[in-house]
């Protein structure tokens, strides 16, 4: 969580005055396979409109992106329509996944990465409608309008709803001030985790530059690289959690092929860059370069983070977050 947060939970629940005065209060967090989750009934009014205001904005978005990929798939599946509107759907399941389990599991740094999510996927938007004249349509512009005008509300409520974190940091760690630091530390790097998971998916399908027209090649890095990544991902959140030590030598050597991928991938595009001549087909080459220059930089950060974290394992986090 964040330093300049208070390490006991708020006064707004009032907890822990009931408690003094001999009232029950209702279950307030729960234990899960994967730790302490906040359970429904200890969401404040404001967690609760955020839950539902995020909910609504990304299912909004999911529902007329399938409708532009079921016209897409009619129409001219072989177009770099299909590629945005697949990648579009795959962010907005990682925005679904940031806005639970963040809001949930009081992660400060996933909804963060939510706002990160929604800012991706409104450029999304308004690229592909602004650059790609020919294929404007009316869904496009509806789906880009409401993405520039409701997202920002979504990062205001999004910011000081993660502000107001803390109950299950201390359910967790209490006030000691070290396992704080390294409760921390460990939900940054969940939380890059799950950004490098998604950053490396959509760069892989951002690569394929003619829809359902793919190479054989593209179909191995597809069917290869997808499912190695969300292995890798696991493999480091197991890491985290069990603070396996010695598998996180394992964990980086084996997470080398993804720069190797993304150096490869953008030396070739950049290679090729003035093969395309039209301003659609340029703008869509540099938004790829972008989306691997963020992967690269992204797993960086990660491997960097991964070197804090173990050199805290055996200091008795895994001990508190074990503890039901």
């Amino acid at each position: 969580m964040e330093s300049d947060q208070s390490a006991t939970p708020s006064s707004r629940d009032g907890s822990t005055n009931n408690i003094h005065l001999g009232l029950t209060d209702p279950k307030t967090t729960a234990p899960t396979p994967i730790g302490k989750i906040k359970t429904f009934a200890r969401l404040d009014r404001k967690e609760r409109f955020f839950l539902l205001v995020s909910t609504i904005n990304i299912l909004v978005a999911v529902g007329l992106t399938i409708y532009s990929l079921v016209v897409v798939l009619k129409t001219d599946p072989e177009s770099s329509d299909f590629t945005f509107t697949i990648l579009l759907l795959i962010n907005a399941g990682f925005c679904i996944f940031y806005v639970v389990h963040g809001l949930f599991r009081e992660r400060v740094y996933e909804i963060y990465a939510l706002m990160a999510a929604m800012f991706v996927v409104t450029m999304y938007c308004v690229l592909e409608f602004g650059v790609n004249e020919e294929g404007r349509t009316t869904i496009k512009l509806v789906r880009m309008i409401l993405a520039i005008v409701f997202t920002p509300p979504n990062y205001a409520l999004g910011y000081f709803v993660a502000k107001a974190f803390g109950y299950v940091r201390f359910e967790t760690v209490a006030a000691s001030a070290h396992l704080n630091q390294l409760y921390r530390q460990a939900d940054i790097f969940s939380c890059l985790l799950k950004f490098d998971c998604q950053a490396s998916i959509s760069f892989m399908i951002l690569v394929l530059k003619n829809g359902t027209d793919i190479t054989v090649l593209e179909q191995v890095n597809l069917g290869l690289g997808i499912p190695y990544t969300l292995v890798w991902s696991v493999l480091g959140w197991f890491v985290l959690r069990r603070e396996l030590k010695r598998w996180t030598w394992v964990l980086a050597g084996a997470g080398v092929a993804k720069p190797a991928y993304y150096v490869y991938k953008l030396i070739k595009m950049y290679a090729h860059l003035t093969d395309d001549t039209d301003s659609y087909s340029i703008t869509i080459v540099w938004s790829r370069l972008a989306a691997g220059a963020i992967a690269l930089i992204s797993w960086f950060i990660l491997i960097a983070h991964l070197d804090i974290v173990q050199r805290n394992f055996g200091k008795g986090l895994k001990e508190k977050i074990s503890k039901k």
